[in-house]
């Protein structure tokens, strides 16, 4: 288990002394009673720095990694720090376990546009298409669907669905910019796949990151001038995450998962780059790689990660409270939901 000293130890010239010093006693409280309730704590790869850095980093990573976590821990209690679809599957994957969240507000752009009855909705529209259904979503979406993703293995999942149903019709949801950007890989592949994603021969209501959807083309561009990152180069890369506008996946060196992005990275021993994603995800890395220069001209941050706080995730710890931090799920969604969540990881 990581000690307070350990952990202000990690920061050296990442984080000022002064931030931790003065949030001292909130993290020694937090540790005290992990260790006391036998919690582990998760931590969203757009945490920022000091709540990314209260977990193990073995318990640090994206939506999957999170998940499968989640799924294997003997903990009693786990806290969930990232937003509240990730609880509810930390809860479905582990409903033993205690799960709580520093704010069961902390919701998600992109998962809110679809629910249960939308998926029911084109599930008619389109009588024996699979649903493949990304992990940002909610439970009720979740126990609606035949497959679960995450940015890391939507790809493998497609391809995989439609060799399973014999269909070349996919349903994908919610996320119409990822839905856009696989159809091009997959049109690439020749796969034959049509994909149907959120406005694409439907009329339900479009779904987008509201951080991804900000970046645009000409962004990289200028960053690529502004900071000498050539299109191609060796040790110097744009990277971009899968929820981007395709124009931006085009532009980039190199698209993929917040873990595929840094592992990038790292099997490329790159010496300068730039990540269009939140934010907090290049303070995150230049903590771990400080032989990696980041480029820190990014102001796109996540309203709700933002919601997870020290004093919110201590106040979770301290009294569990149902209204504010514990999630649940209900026992037949959480059954439903369960299953396409299982086949996922079984082909991970």
């Amino acid at each position: 288990m990581i000690s307070f000293e350990q952990y202000a130890k990690s920061f050296e010239g990442t984080v000022s002394a002064l931030d931790v010093a003065a949030n001292e006693e909130t993290i020694r409280q937090i540790f005290r009673l992990r260790d006391e309730k036998n919690a582990i704590i998760l931590g969203h790869n757009y945490m920022p720095p000091m709540i990314y850095g209260l977990s193990e980093e073995s318990a640090r990573g994206d939506s999957l990694l999170l998940a499968q976590v989640a799924a294997q821990t003997s903990s009693d209690v786990i806290v969930l720090n990232g937003v509240r679809f990730m609880a509810e599957t930390a809860k479905i994957l582990n409903p033993g376990k205690r799960v709580l969240i520093a704010s069961k507000q902390a919701g998600c752009s992109l998962a809110d546009p679809i629910r249960a009855n939308e998926v029911k909705q084109i599930r008619e529209e389109y009588p024996g298409a699979p649903v493949v259904t990304y992990i940002n979503s909610y439970a009720d979406v979740k126990a609606e669907s035949d497959y679960c993703c995450t940015s890391a293995n939507a790809l493998r999942v497609v391809r995989h669905v439609r060799e399973e149903f014999g269909t070349d019709t996919v349903i994908f949801l919610p996320d119409t910019l990822m839905g856009k950007n696989l159809q091009v890989e997959l049109d690439a592949l020749k796969s034959g796949i049509d994909l149907i994603y959120p406005g694409k021969k439907n009329t339900l209501m479009e779904g987008s990151c509201m951080v991804h959807e900000q970046f645009t083309a000409n962004d990289l561009k200028g960053i690529r001038q502004e900071y000498d990152i050539p299109k191609g180069g060796q040790r110097r890369a744009v990277l971009a995450h899968w929820e981007c506008p395709p124009d931006v996946i085009e532009e980039a060196d190199f698209h993929g998962s917040t873990t595929q992005m840094m592992g990038y990275v790292r099997e490329h021993k790159l010496e300068k780059a730039y990540l269009a994603t939140e934010c907090e995800m290049a303070a995150n890395l230049q903590q771990q790689l400080p032989c990696v220069e980041f480029v820190r001209a990014c102001l796109v941050f996540c309203p709700h990660m933002q919601q997870i706080t020290l004093k919110g995730i201590l106040h979770a710890l301290e009294t569990g409270d149902e209204d504010l931090h514990e999630v649940n799920v209900d026992e037949d969604i959480r059954v439903r939901a369960l299953a396409p969540i299982e086949r996922m990881i079984s082909i991970s």
